[in-house]
């Protein structure tokens, strides 16, 4: 029997199951309740585009409780179509694509490292859409792993590769080829000490158009995120930031570059494509009220895994102030505790919640765990923040509103598998795939199922 079959049955079941309820209403915040409200220092506030005010969680409504597997509208995702939904699975396919290439280029193989890329590129290229504001941008996030594949081809045969645009991936190829030069032999010393000059001066200049004015559509601003984050990434090394993109980004990334040029002009051949990342400066940690009390994305690669996306925050049920002060109190305690003992902490009070309304528990429970992901991570205790990301699966509550969790869960985990070079990490990136794909599976039924109600 073909071993597809029982799952795509499950679910054809699911998009024919009822009605979903209808969206649950505003409900008046309790006395002395209030949505999070900013508070200084904003943990956002070096986003390039401020976060916009989502809907509402009401704390005790009994939707999130009883949901026990995918939506069947995008409304429920908080989508307005279907090509929304898929279009952030495009952006997961995408990611994991992406970090699977790197995989292989951190090791130097790069042959597969490009293999690998124009994959991905197929895989994001395949999922199908109508609405042109969404087709630009998974058209944008394949182009850019096309642009990586052939980085890595150019590598392979031993060749410069090719500078593609005029920002930071530009700047990639030219140090890369000024490196391929050093390790044949070259003297390239005074040139790499011009150009070291030369990328500190653009740097201050910056590398991206200003960011897009707070009125501009959503999808103009999504655009330009694609478009700032692909051009900045490492497509060689895994090197994304733990927590929400922000403008320090290229700054961080060019400066490692600035570094990676200086050691050749200081005469250095070994290793040159690990450079970079070897010299990214470290992004400090904050165990602090602030970052623990930050409402979480639905999505968490905006949230916790570096990818670059316009924020909408939820407004939560939930008492602000004191939410604040008990989580900047477990934060400053789990600060200063020795190595292998934050999971635990962190389990501990989550368990605390469990009697919480669902939709109060499921956004103090991420509040913690992302926080502790992102600072553990950030300290280089990436087995520890691993520990902290599996007490999110399998989704439940919440979670089966949230486009594609499962893939992000499994493709948070083969990050973190991928920098603390655990064996596994390649096969989990894999899973990120085919689940993202089984998704798509399912978004194509619902559709057709509700072709078919219309005629």
């Amino acid at each position: 029997m073909n071993p597809i079959g029982p799952f795509l049955l499950a679910l054809a079941v699911a998009c024919q199951s009822p009605p979903p309820a209808p969206a649950p209403q505003p409900k008046p915040a309790a006395k002395g309740a209030e949505a999070p409200a900013p508070r200084a220092p904003d943990p956002d506030a070096a986003l390039p585009i401020p976060a916009a005010a989502g809907g509402r969680f009401a704390a005790d409504d009994p939707t999130w409780a009883s949901a026990d597997s995918f939506r069947r509208t995008p409304r429920e995702y908080g989508q307005p179509s279907w090509d929304h939904v898929r279009g952030a699975v495009a952006a997961h396919l995408a990611l994991t694509g992406r970090d699977l290439a790197r995989h292989f280029g951190a090791r130097g193989e790069w042959k597969a490292c490009a293999e690998a890329y124009t994959a991905a590129a197929a895989d994001v290229r395949g999922v199908p859409l109508t609405d042109a504001e969404v087709i630009a941008v998974r058209d944008l996030l394949a182009a850019d792993l096309d642009r990586d594949a052939g980085l890595c081809s150019a590598l392979a045969a031993n060749a410069p590769p090719v500078e593609t645009g005029t920002g930071l991936a530009a700047w990639r190829a030219r140090v890369l080829a000024v490196g391929l030069r050093s390790t044949a032999g070259e003297d390239v010393r005074r040139e790499a000490a011009a150009m070291s000059q030369a990328l500190k001066a653009q740097a201050s200049a910056g590398f991206s158009p200003p960011p897009p004015a707070t009125s501009a559509s959503p999808a103009e601003k999504q655009l330009w995120l694609a478009r700032a984050w692909g051009d900045t990434v490492d497509p060689l090394v895994v090197t994304d930031p733990w927590g929400p993109w922000t403008l320090e980004e290229p700054r961080r990334q060019a400066a490692a570059l600035g570094a990676t040029l200086d050691a050749i002009a200081a005469g250095e051949t070994k290793s040159l494509h690990l450079r970079p990342a070897a010299s990214l400066r470290p992004q400090p940690t904050a165990w602090t009220d602030e970052e623990f009390s930050r409402v979480a994305l639905r999505d968490s690669w905006g949230d916790v895994g570096g990818f670059a996306m316009p924020h909408v925050v939820a407004q939560v049920d939930l008492d602000a102030a004191a939410w604040t002060t008990t989580n900047g109190a477990l934060a400053a305690r789990w600060g200063k505790m020795r190595e292998g003992e934050v999971p635990r902490a962190v389990r501990g009070a989550v368990a605390r919640l469990e009697e919480h309304p669902e939709g109060a528990r499921w956004f103090e429970a991420m509040a913690l765990q992302n926080g502790a992901i992102r600072q553990l991570a950030r300290q280089g205790h990436y087995l520890e923040a691993l520990d902290v990301l599996r007490e999110q699966s399998p989704p439940r509550g919440i979670d089966w509103f949230c486009p594609d969790r499962a893939a992000v869960l499994l493709g948070l985990e083969a990050r973190l598998r991928l920098v603390s070079g655990d064996r596994e990490a390649a096969r989990k990136l894999r899973e990120a795939r085919s689940e993202s794909l089984a998704f798509l599976t399912f978004v194509a039924m619902c559709e057709e199922i509700e072709g078919g109600k219309a005629r």
